[in-house]
C-alpha cells in the first residue's frame, strides 16, 4: 500500500511540476489550480485526473476511491488528485452507504477527468464518481489543491 501509495505521489508530482507541457482547457489554456500547472501525461501513458469541487453538501465526508484493492484517492471537499495509468480498462469504485463504480476505456497519451459528488443518502452522504471533462475541471481548478497520500 504505501508504495502504491508513494508512486502514485511521485507521479502526480512530476507530472505537475516537471511536464514541459501542460493540459490545457477547452480554450487552449493551461489548467492552473492551486497547487501548479496540471502537466500531460507520460509518453505511451495516460492520466486521470479526480477532482472534488469545494462544496457545503457533504463537506465533512470523504470520497475515496479505489481500483481494486488500492486506495488511489482520498478526496476531501475542494481537492483533486492526478494518476498515471497504463491504458486499457479500469474500473474506480467508492464504497459507503452504496457502492459506485466508473468504468473507463483508457487511451495512452489522454488526460480524462473524474468528478466526485457528494449526493444525498439514506442515513449519509453517498459518493459518486462520473466522467467530467477539461472546461468543468478548469472552471473549478482554481479553488483546488492537490491531495497528499499521508505517509504509513
Amino acid at each position: 500500500m504505501f508504495r502504491t501509495t508513494f508512486l502514485h505521489t511521485v507521479a502526480a508530482a512530476a507530472l505537475l511540476l516537471g511536464g514541459v507541457s501542460a493540459a490545457v482547457a477547452e480554450d487552449g489554456a493551461p489548467i492552473t489550480t492551486k497547487s501548479g500547472t496540471l502537466g500531460t501525461p507520460a509518453p505511451g501513458k495516460a492520466q486521470i485526473v479526480f477532482f472534488r469541487p469545494g462544496s457545503l453538501m457533504g463537506a465533512a465526508l470523504g470520497c475515496t476511491v479505489h481500483e481494486g484493492t488500492a486506495e488511489v484517492a482520498r478526496l476531501g471537499s475542494g481537492k483533486y488528485y492526478v494518476i498515471s495509468v497504463e491504458p486499457g480498462k479500469h474500473e474506480y469504485f467508492t464504497e459507503g452507504e452504496a457502492k459506485d463504480k466508473l468504468n473507463l476505456e483508457i487511451e495512452s497519451d489522454e488526460t480524462y477527468f473524474v468528478k466526485c459528488k457528494i449526493g444525498m443518502g439514506v442515513m449519509s452522504g453517498r459518493a459518486n464518481l462520473s466522467p467530467s471533462d477539461s472546461k468543468t475541471f478548469a472552471e473549478k481548478s482554481k479553488g483546488l489543491t492537490m491531495w497528499t497520500p499521508k505517509q504509513k
